[in-house]
């Protein structure tokens, strides 16, 4: 099972000679033969190459308890804020700890706990994603929200001792009160609203009882109550231009940054972006959309050009086979995911002193480029056009924070009404 999912020889040969190598590749061929794909399987793989580590200092025969896990999955995720690998644990040590307990009962050398096993309702929310994708038709990104929603709900009940076949409404109250100490109005409804369709879906299963997901309540969200906003156009061109070095990383990051800022383009429209997408005779460059799903066709910007291209020539790692236009700079190369981008975003506005309200990864930066747009005069059908808006609407919002305009509109001669 390594063989096939490793083919770098280095990342082959660190996954063989680990600890417990034929316990993990029995555990991902399992994954395999229920049918995840094959980005799970590489994460689980390399989460239960880590908790393998851990082990060393336990007996072969030694039975994990629930507090030995807790312990040794905290620890983890403290030490990869220590080196850098995440800016918080909590991401790592929920996915830590999930990969951690499906490898332990594949090896049968987890203690049950009296309440419900972090992970235990795994299958269950894969079988709600699938049906989110599959009879609903909901778009990959959706239903990675959604999982992520259901998940943080699910392991709430693994840590709170609540099973989810007695789960009551207090209970689901408790968890939203828990969570609004560090969730917006915004998180809450989205939160509410995947947990509501969750718990329809566990109503008609049986896994619930009945009327369970008419007790989910949702703040209620006001029209542009969240202004879009972002740093100034002057200080996202600061920032760019201040990356002047010619390292591979400094090279890769200008690059990303003036797609960002020029096209407003999304986190994903960024990641996806393939060597084939850029026709240098043409100087055009083509866009899959994230929502819609559709190609675009953008004149390619002199500045977002060279960037590119002095990225290709010094700073691209000669990776074979794979077409990705923005890759990892360390070995396995690999396209970038969501967080890295973010990551890269932050840390260089960070380091220019640049700190806004809100804004501070990607779309910040298509916040600014299209709020810049319409300072400088372009119409709303021209922004939405550069944008990819499908609607007027999604458009019309930046009017409300063009300052300049609006002072003009607050000056404004009105006929004697004063």
């Amino acid at each position: 099972m390594l063989e096939a999912l490793f083919t770098y020889r280095a990342v082959l040969r660190r996954h063989q000679e680990a600890p417990l190598a034929t316990e993990r590749a029995a555990y991902l061929q399992g994954l395999a033969d229920r049918g995840v794909t094959r980005e799970t399987l590489l994460h689980a793989a390399r989460y239960s190459l880590g908790f393998a580590r851990e082990l060393r200092r336990w007996p072969s025969e030694h039975r994990i308890s629930h507090e030995e896990l807790e312990e040794i999955s905290t620890a983890w995720a403290a030490r990869q804020v220590r080196e850098g690998r995440a800016r918080s644990p909590r991401w790592p040590l929920q996915q830590f700890r999930l990969v951690a307990v499906q490898f332990l009962k594949s090896m049968d050398r987890l203690i049950q706990p009296c309440g419900p096993l972090p992970g235990c309702y795994d299958d269950k929310v894969e079988e709600f994603v699938a049906d989110l994708r599959d009879n609903r038709s909901l778009s990959p990104a959706t239903c990675s929200g959604y999982r992520w929603q259901v998940q943080e709900f699910v392991s709430y009940l693994a840590r709170t001792g609540i099973l989810l076949e007695t789960l009551k409404a207090d209970q689901i109250d408790a968890y939203f009160q828990e969570q609004s100490r560090k969730w917006g109005r915004v998180t809450l409804r989205t939160a509410g609203q995947s947990l509501r369709s969750w718990l329809r879906y566990c109503e008609a299963k049986g896994w619930v009882g009945e009327k369970l997901a008419e007790a989910v309540l949702t703040p209620r969200i006001y029209r542009d109550e969240n202004l879009p906003l972002g740093p100034t156009w002057a200080e996202v061109k600061e920032v760019i231009g201040g990356l002047q070095k010619s390292d591979p990383l400094s090279l890769r990051d200008r690059a990303i940054l003036c797609l960002l800022a020029v096209y407003g383009l999304r986190s994903g429209e960024v990641r996806r972006l393939r060597l084939d997408d850029i026709a240098w005779r043409q100087s055009t460059i083509r866009v899959v959309r994230s929502k819609s799903g559709l190609a675009t066709t953008l004149p390619l910007e002199a500045t977002v050009g060279n960037a590119i291209a002095r990225y290709l020539r010094d700073g691209r790692p000669q990776a074979e086979g794979c077409r990705m236009l923005f890759l990892a700079a360390d070995e396995p190369y690999r396209p970038l995911s969501a967080g890295a981008l973010y990551t890269i975003v932050r840390r260089h506005f960070t380091r220019a002193n640049v700190v806004t309200r809100k804004g501070h990864g990607p779309h910040g930066l298509r916040h600014s480029c299209a709020r810049n747009l319409l300072e400088s005069g372009f119409s709303m059908k021209e922004v939405g056009d550069h944008l990819g808006h499908r609607s007027p609407d999604s458009t019309r919002i930046y009017a409300k924070v063009n300052l300049a305009l609006l002072r003009l509109v607050a000056l404004e001669d009105l006929g004697g009404l004063a």
